[in-house]
């Protein structure tokens, strides 16, 4: 739950919601349907009794009902027509409509006491039947006598009513819920939409694309925008404080360095240790500088770095007659990283290349996995496969594998190292060596 995102977890409860509502009110509709309809068949049947009442008489011996030969009502009148009536008194039945005619079966009713009625909603016999029952008195010969009348109909006409009515609801209730969701789904867009626009900002500033995040958004979200701005800036001021400190460092020790080494009568073998000493310097201050160039930076350009580098490298061998080919797999690649980065690790490797080159040396730039991928490759000897293990054994010195390579290899190791890149050497397809510069690329 805690990975799920913002608009599933809301889209997630809303479903939930609907899922519980809508039958709930499906259920509550329909019982109040079919409350509504069983009072309104409660109303015309007794409307129904009392226009029996009115057209009923009793004989003067008590046994006999006088009534006419054709209702009011033609349902009556009509046998099986589903609405049927019954009149009874102690002695028996008195009287049966004439929509009785085919009925089999004699129902047995129960009678209320005088002046009350019974209604009964699934009375059974053969058939499911509402049942109304009214008892009055009416005078004869022998006094006053309790006189039941019963009304039944049929619920198949109820039955038809109800379930029509119940998949009308469900029907209707259905389109509701979904044009609910899709309402939901367009809300939880428009909602959510700038939680999206600053996350886009805040990719477009890890890519470089961006110094500071500058849209407005809801005030939910301006404190946020805010602290992410205050963290851009404090880490860019840091970085050139860093980097300032750095610089400050190297003049502080060059030019004692110089001073030294231009001291006259300096023996021989004390100069070569002072140089050392400033090539280690200049090494450590690159690779303390390397990394920390900021994802928020903007990403350099590989091609122009690689068109200056090629460019440079065609005077420098030009008694070679090398052939400097590179393929940049899109035109808009960068590197995450300083450009002085770029062009020292580029112009070490690209260096050696053409040293061992015999006629060719070739660039390559492209991406697969999240990663930045540069080949470099020569023509010339190549590299033992023994050679190239201990190599790339962590500890081990890069400039010691080829002659003339120096402290410019290792250099390189640590600048790729402090970008978490790999170095990786194998036997290109030219026929010389293959040198593979790996860097991450941030998502």
């Amino acid at each position: 739950m805690h990975n799920l995102s913002l608009r599933l977890r809301s889209f997630a409860a809303a479903l939930l919601a609907l899922l519980i509502f809508i039958p709930l009110t499906a259920v509550t509709l329909e019982k109040a349907f079919n409350s509504s309809l069983s009072q309104s068949m409660l109303q015309q049947l007794r409307v129904q009794s009392l226009t029996l009442i009115s057209e009923f008489e009793l004989d003067n011996t008590g046994s006999q009902a006088v009534m006419p030969e054709q209702l009011y009502n033609d349902q009556f009148n009509m046998p099986g027509s589903g609405l049927y009536a019954f009149i009874q008194s102690d002695k028996g039945v008195l009287w049966q409509s004439l929509s009785t005619l085919n009925w089999q079966q004699q129902p047995q009713f129960s009678a209320p006491a005088i002046g009350a009625e019974a209604f009964v909603e699934d009375f059974l016999m053969q058939n499911s039947y509402f049942l109304y029952a009214f008892t009055a008195e009416f005078g004869s010969s022998l006094g006053y006598q309790p006189v039941t009348f019963y009304i039944l109909q049929d619920k198949q006409v109820f039955n038809t009513e109800k379930s029509k009515f119940a998949n009308t609801l469900w029907n209707w209730l259905g389109l509701i819920a979904l044009l609910l969701l899709i309402l939901l789904l367009v809300s939880l867009n428009a909602a959510l939409l700038p939680i999206s626009r600053l996350n886009k900002q805040i990719r477009q500033a890890e890519n470089g694309q961006l110094k500071r995040i500058d849209q407005r958004y809801p005030p939910e979200l301006e404190k946020l925008k805010n602290s992410i701005n205050h963290l851009l800036d404090t880490e860019q001021q840091q970085r050139s404080r860093y980097k300032n400190s750095l610089s400050d460092l190297a003049h502080s020790l060059k030019t004692p360095l110089a001073v030294l080494s231009g001291t006259e009568g300096l023996p021989q073998q004390a100069r070569e240790p002072i140089n050392q000493i400033n090539l280690q310097i200049q090494r450590q201050l690159k690779r303390a500088v390397a990394g920390t160039t900021s994802t928020f930076e903007q990403a350099v350009p590989i091609k122009p770095v690689v068109d200056k580098l090629f460019n440079a490298m065609g005077k420098v061998y030009a008694d070679k007659h090398l052939t400097l080919t590179h393929d940049i797999q899109h035109q808009e690649l960068g590197f995450n990283g300083d450009i002085t980065d770029l062009m020292e690790i580029l112009g070490n490797v690209l260096d050696n290349a053409c040293k061992a080159a015999t006629k060719q040396v070739r660039l390559s730039v492209l991406t697969s996995l999240n990663k930045l991928l540069i080949h470099i490759e020569d023509d010339g000897l190549g590299i033992p496969k023994d050679k190239r293990e201990q190599l790339l054994e962590r500890g081990t010195r890069l400039d010691s594998y080829k002659e003339g390579q120096g402290i410019g290899m290792a250099v390189v190791a640590d600048l790729v190292s402090a970008y978490q890149g790999q170095l990786e050497i194998k036997q290109s397809d030219l026929g010389g060596a293959k040198l593979t510069l790996v860097f991450p690329i941030k998502v």
